[in-house]
């Protein structure tokens, strides 16, 4: 089975209850996933795919130009596939015909951004793309990394075990878009005050970061430690074994809840319904409600007053997670389907 994803890490993790169904009733299959690099690794270090074919490679450009310009090892693939679905825009049918015309018995090509599920969280999405939402399908646990690699994670975080007596909470200033992406003074005070509560925060950035995670530094009286443009699966070890997690709507925050981690996700002009991670142990925290209409306008927006968080309200959601930490329990504010709603500018 041949199931093509085009999305970034955040989009793909939002499928992962569509994939399991897919596993779930084609057992006999080995799925195959087609998708970043990267992301594909991770799934399938994971175990949630069985191959992968990389999106940055030759695959899906040439399944989109046509029959004629398959190479013979990835056409005898397709020939022998039982079903092939594309989470993809195909207007004219072209993919969707090439997958019949090679035989494919099942084939199943619909775009989960299609208006037709407008109004439905993004894994609704995927999974009614499969009719399956509405029979209450869908596995929703978290991915389970191998232990090498939450063992490797735990050392780039500084910690000689998974678990150690001081807290370590991790944060990304950043986001796949500087406009979703809070004012640096916000991180830098949630340092200042895991700082004073014994507990070790570590900034998370990769290339597109560097200024963000730079500007939180240089606001922090005692500038906390930084992991920095490393690989996807080295970033997945350091988040399962870290203790908290606070970031954007970003792909590392969808990580960190699909790998169970504590977070503390924030939500600016993107709509939390619809893309928000799920998962038992997330929080959503919303500025005031975001009134561009369009994303331009969002990119137009110089004040963003849907990112002005409070202070104040992040750092209680901090210490209740800590209190509850150091009592082995769960806070009621990282209970599943907690959201908060703040008002307040940072100053």
């Amino acid at each position: 089975m041949l199931v093509i994803h085009p999305g970034t890490l955040g989009d793909v993790l939002l499928a992962v209850p569509a994939l399991r169904v897919l596993r779930s009733a084609f057992p006999q299959l080995e799925l195959c996933l087609l998708c970043q690099a990267e992301v594909g690794s991770l799934l399938s270090e994971c175990g949630e795919v069985d191959r992968v074919f990389e999106l940055d490679g030759r695959f899906l450009g040439s399944l989109l130009a046509g029959h004629e310009n398959l190479e013979t090892p990835f056409r005898d693939f397709l020939g022998r596939c039982d079903m092939a679905v594309g989470w993809l825009k195909d207007p004219d049918g072209v993919l969707s015909g090439l997958f019949t015309e090679l035989g494919i018995p099942r084939v199943l090509v619909r775009s989960p951004h299609s208006p037709e599920f407008d109004g439905l969280h993004q894994t609704d999405r995927f999974l009614d793309s499969l009719g399956e939402r509405a029979s209450g399908a869908g596995d929703h646990r978290g991915l389970s990394l191998p232990e090498r690699l939450i063992q490797k994670g735990a050392l780039l975080l500084g910690r000689g075990e998974p678990t150690g007596k001081s807290p370590v909470v991790c944060l990304h200033p950043g986001s796949g878009s500087r406009h979703k992406c809070a004012h640096p003074s916000l991180f830098a005070g949630a340092i200042g005050w895991l700082q004073a509560h014994q507990a070790v925060p570590v900034l998370l950035g990769g290339p597109a970061d560097r200024d963000l995670v730079a500007c939180v530094r240089d606001r922090c009286s005692t500038p906390p430690a930084v992991l920095q443009d490393r690989d996807l699966l080295s970033m997945a070890g350091a988040l399962a074994s870290a203790d908290l997690y606070l970031g954007h709507d970003s792909g590392l925050t969808h990580l960190a809840a699909a790998l169970s981690v504590p977070t503390i996700a924030l939500f600016g002009p993107t709509d939390q319904h619809r893309w928000a991670p799920r998962g038992p142990r997330v929080c959503t925290l919303t500025g005031p409600p975001c009134r561009c209409e369009r994303w331009t306008t969002v990119q137009a927006c110089g004040e963003k007053p849907c990112l002005q968080f409070s202070l104040q309200v992040l750092v209680e959601r901090l210490q209740d997670f800590l209190g509850s930490q150091s009592q082995g329990g769960v806070p009621a504010a990282l209970q599943p389907g907690t959201r908060l709603v703040m008002a307040d500018r940072v100053c």
